[in-house]
């Protein structure tokens, strides 16, 4: 398989080949076919390589069942009052754990 970002000859022909196509197809604007240098060689990249997008990719998150993804506890740790007893909530936990350590224990086991 060629690499479909290395320039060739062979790979500058078919960019302005299918320039030219694109360009006449669009009933030949002022622009010329250079005007469509940058869409062909998008077009001939994916005709050289159709499979590219189809490479699956491992998700950077856990994702549950349902494949929606899992946020770590510890995300919310940022999230709590400012300070202060304002009221009865702010003397409540607000994530279930107090440290990443505690949470990656309570998880493990």
């Amino acid at each position: 398989m060629d690499n479909p970002l290395e320039d060739s000859p062979q790979r500058a022909a078919r960019i302005l080949a299918k320039a030219r196509e694109l360009w006449a197809a669009d009933s030949k604007p002022a622009c010329g076919p250079e005007g469509y240098r940058e869409a062909a060689t998008d077009l001939v990249g994916m005709e050289s390589n159709p499979d590219a997008g189809q490479k699956p990719v491992q998700s950077p998150v856990r994702l549950a069942a349902n494949g929606q993804p899992i946020e770590e506890a510890w995300l919310e740790e940022n999230l709590g009052n400012s300070g202060g007893d304002m009221n009865e909530l702010d003397n409540k936990r607000e994530v279930p754990f107090a440290t990443r350590k505690e949470e990656s224990e309570d998880l493990e086991g």
